[in-house]
């Protein structure tokens, strides 16, 4: 189950756990329900809990990012950890993405 919470016109979005294969399918079809059933609001995914991430979690933030920015929203992702940041500058999506050290700084 995803957490989320409503601050002003964005959805923050809680993920935890893995993100690999077992799983991003759900996410991705949660997280695509809830930018349908809130066609106004911008994203920040809180990815604090996230202790790991495969390229099937990659493919879910990169389609939900593309699906959002056709309907000119933003996302943004916050609280990274060392390890999955690592992942996002080796296949080099750093600058795909905003991203933030703190969810207080990616909803300013």
């Amino acid at each position: 189950m995803l957490r989320t919470k409503e601050v002003g016109n964005t959805i923050v979005a809680y993920l935890k756990g893995r993100l690999d294969v077992h799983i991003s399918g759900e996410i991705e079809k949660d997280l695509m329900q809830l930018s349908e059933k809130n066609p106004d609001s911008d994203f920040v995914l809180n990815l604090e809990g996230i202790e790991y991430m495969s390229s099937s979690g990659l493919r879910v933030l990169v389609a939900l990012m593309r699906h959002l920015k056709t309907r000119n929203r933003k996302m943004k992702l916050c609280n990274m950890n060392v390890a999955v940041k690592k992942i996002f500058e080796v296949v080099e999506l750093m600058d795909m993405f905003d991203i933030y050290p703190s969810e207080e700084e990616a909803l300013r």
